[in-house]
């Protein structure tokens, strides 16, 4: 039997995550399910870790950045709803069916969940992630009820049809996911009951890369001027403001290494005319 939905998991080095993600997707109330790891360069077991796990299919791409692995792994899809999750999430069994079910029932063209808890509100490095959002330590999203009614620029699910007429998701970095809202000209729709966890970062290396894949599309927007707002001399004023901000002692570091991350990013873009990649 063809499956109605694909999900669509691009990773790079997401070893630690990947197996507890996709074991909760194998426990989803809705099936059939194709589930694709695009494994997008890693240097770690992410690849193998998945393709020792019965029913998912794993395709060893070269890295290119998680936009052009996404759009590779929804060409070589069977479903006729895609759906882009991350490897460092986990899923309430019914979240496949509460998000494509809107789409199903041909209400809308694409969906996002609208409930999605940390996974790791306990850790210091986690939490620094969640104050600079200006959130509260265990919610990733946190949505008024305009917001909500609004709709959502991100798309964890979508028509493949849909998705394929616009050629999927610009090369933009951090901000790729936000890209099909521009081509689209519509909104997804927020499906409250869609529950899942997200992992934040657990480690300063984690922050370094953070820093410089969102650098990515910071360069992408605003070019090689970008490099003069974080310049390192400036990231001890930030960590200093970030300190005195939220008195949270970890903060310091986290904004120090973020912003190298960042910088860097900024750097290896305009260095190389665009061809450097996020995690």
């Amino acid at each position: 039997m063809t499956p109605k939905v694909s999900i669509l998991i691009a990773c790079h080095n997401e070893g630690k995550r990947i197996v507890e993600c996709l074991h909760s997707l194998l426990l989803q109330d809705l099936g059939p399910l194709e589930i694709i790891v695009a494994d997008d360069g890693s240097t770690d077991d992410t690849a193998a870790l998945a393709e020792a796990i019965p029913k998912v299919r794993v395709l060893r791409l070269p890295h290119r950045g998680k936009a052009k692995t996404v759009n590779q792994a929804a060409g070589e899809s069977l479903g006729s709803i895609l759906l882009f999750l991350d490897g460092d999430m986990v899923f309430q069994p019914d979240y496949v069916r509460r998000l494509v079910q809107p789409i199903l029932d041909g209400q809308e063209i694409g969906t996002c969940h609208g409930t999605e808890y940390v996974a790791n509100p306990e850790g210091r490095w986690s939490r620094c992630w969640q104050l600079t959002a200006g959130l509260p330590p265990n919610l990733r999203l946190s949505l008024t009820d305009k917001e909500a009614s609004e709709g959502s620029i991100v798309f964890r699910a979508i028509l493949k049809s849909e998705f394929m007429r616009v050629g999927g998701f610009n090369d933009t970095g951090y901000l790729d996911d936000q890209t099909l809202f521009a081509k689209l000209g519509v909104k997804a729709r927020f499906v409250k009951e869609a529950v899942c966890r997200h992992y934040n970062v657990e480690t300063l290396s984690e922050v370094y890369a953070l820093g410089r894949w969102q650098g990515k599309s910071i360069a992408y927007l605003h070019g090689s001027r970008a490099l003069l707002g974080f310049f390192p001399l400036f990231a001890f004023w930030h960590a200093g403001v970030g300190l005195y901000r939220h008195g949270y002692l970890p903060m310091a570091s986290y904004i120090l290494v973020h912003r190298w991350g960042a910088f860097t990013g900024i750097l290896g873009f305009v260095w190389t005319g665009g061809k450097t990649y996020g995690r």
